[in-house]
Parts: C-alpha cells; sequence; structure tokens
C-alpha cells in the first residue's frame, strides 16, 4: 500500500479545482491554500520535502509558498503516473521536471497550485496565479512588464483597462 506523506500543517487539502471552462486532456491539476502563519516547524519533515539550502534561509512567506507548491507537485505526478518525485529548482529558478514530464507550479496570496503532463501530450505548460494590479500599481509598472510595442498598444486603449492588460500580461510572461 502507498501511503502520502502528510500534508504540512499551513496547508489545506488537495483539490482539483479547474480554473477554466474546460479540463485539460491527460493534465492533473491539484492546489491547496496555505497560511503562512500556520507553517510548524517540522511541516518540512512531516512532509517528507527537504528544503534547498536556499529555502531554509529564506522568510517563512517564501518557505510556505515553497512548500505548498511542492506538495501539490509531487501529488499530481503521483496522480498522473505513480511518480513520487518532488521538483528541484533549476538554475532559471523554474521546477526541475522529470524528462518525460512537463508541468507548473504557482503561488500567491496563500493559493498554490501545479499541473502535469506527459510530454507524450503537451510540449509544454504553464500557470500563474496573480491578483489584479491597481491602476496606480500597473501604470508604474507598465514600462518595466511591458515591452515598447506592448506599451504603444496599450496605452492607446482604453485607461480603466490597462490595470488588467498589465496583469495579464505579467501573469502570460510569468508562467
Amino acid at each position: 500500500m502507498n501511503c502520502a506523506p502528510a500534508l504540512p500543517v499551513c496547508c489545506t487539502p488537495l483539490d482539483a479545482h479547474w480554473p477554466l471552462p474546460f479540463v485539460l486532456p491527460d493534465t492533473v491539476l491539484l492546489g491547496t491554500h496555505f497560511d503562512t502563519a500556520q507553517l510548524a516547524s517540522d511541516d518540512f519533515q512531516r512532509s517528507a520535502i527537504e528544503p534547498p539550502a536556499s529555502i531554509q534561509r529564506s522568510v517563512a512567506k517564501r518557505q510556505a509558498e515553497f512548500l505548498a507548491g511542492r506538495v501539490c507537485a509531487r501529488a499530481a505526478l503521483q496522480a498522473l503516473e505513480g511518480l513520487s518525485f518532488i521538483p528541484a529548482i533549476g538554475e532559471d529558478r523554474a521546477p526541475v521536471w522529470p524528462s518525460h514530464i512537463t508541468g507548473s507550479i504557482t503561488h500567491s496570496t496563500g493559493r498554490a497550485a501545479a499541473i502535469v503532463a506527459k510530454k507524450t501530450h503537451w510540449r509544454g505548460l504553464g500557470m500563474d496565479l496573480e491578483n489584479l494590479l491597481n491602476p496606480e500599481r500597473a501604470e508604474r509598472l507598465a514600462r518595466e512588464i511591458l515591452t515598447a510595442p506592448e506599451l504603444q498598444r496599450m496605452t492607446a486603449g482604453r485607461r480603466d483597462q490597462l490595470a488588467m492588460l498589465v496583469t495579464l500580461t505579467f501573469s502570460v510572461k510569468e508562467s
């Protein structure tokens, strides 16, 4: 019998809530809510996830994000094909998946999720959770997030849509 490690105290039970009106075929998406304030000193050990040195040195918020994302990723890989695998952090800070798997991990404001699939079905997967930027912040960040042509197109449009467009563009680039 395959017994999964315990969930960290800071995480809710995993769910397969799809944010889209349709499910992507041949994929597994799992998510959780997490609370940084509930991160217990033994949560990594309890969930059998070894934190890299960079995570061990980080603040509780980053530790909780990393742990919640990796718990989702491991469970998604287990559901996809029975793998008990925890993606490492690559040189580009992206998760390192098994060679025949593609996937993505995201976290934002107390929510984390992972999506995985076999490369025979999908070349790549990306997802990102983001809160909508307020108009003032979107205006300040637009020059950092957007290329010159993107900025030109967006500033030519409706001003009340700029925050949504900047947020969506950032999210696409982040995923």
